[in-house]
Order: C-alpha cells, then sequence, then structure tokens
C-alpha cells in the first residue's frame, strides 16, 4: 500500500471528468478532486453492499435500528 501522499497518472476522456462533474454538482472542483470523490463514492457503495449482504436484519429492522441511534445520538447530543 502506498503512502498518502503518492501521487498516481491517470489518462481519462474529458467527457468522463465533465459527466462525473455534472453528477457530483461539483462545478468547482479540480478534476484530480473530481476522480477521487467518484472513487470514494464507489468505493463506499462496494462497502455498504457487501456490509447489507451480510446483515441478518430485514429493511424494516435496519431503517428503524437507524431510527433509533438518530434519535439517540440527538438526545444526547441536547444533553451534552
Amino acid at each position: 500500500m502506498s503512502d498518502r501522499g503518492d501521487k498516481v497518472t491517470v489518462d481519462l476522456d474529458a467527457e468522463t471528468i465533465e459527466r462525473t462533474r455534472s453528477a457530483l454538482g461539483a462545478s468547482s472542483e479540480s478534476d484530480s478532486a473530481i476522480v477521487e470523490h467518484a472513487l470514494n463514492a464507489y468505493l463506499l457503495g462496494r462497502l455498504l453492499d457487501e456490509t447489507q449482504s451480510r446483515s441478518t436484519l430485514t429493511e424494516d429492522e435496519a431503517n428503524r435500528l437507524a431510527v433509533d441511534e438518530v434519535k439517540a445520538a440527538r438526545r444526547e447530543r441536547g444533553a451534552a
């Protein structure tokens, strides 16, 4: 694995970058930032898919758990 400061060069079609920039709503971002955002979104999606495939919760159970956690976090923030 490389250090965080290492750089790589990638040749991409300008139209692909522009379509990605438009999809991300990031008109003022550099090309490098656009590629980084897109790769991070892709990797996050893969992680989410993998996590969901391992879960034994139904969609309703997962939603209920998420709502309960948000409520608990809000209560905790209000008490702090």
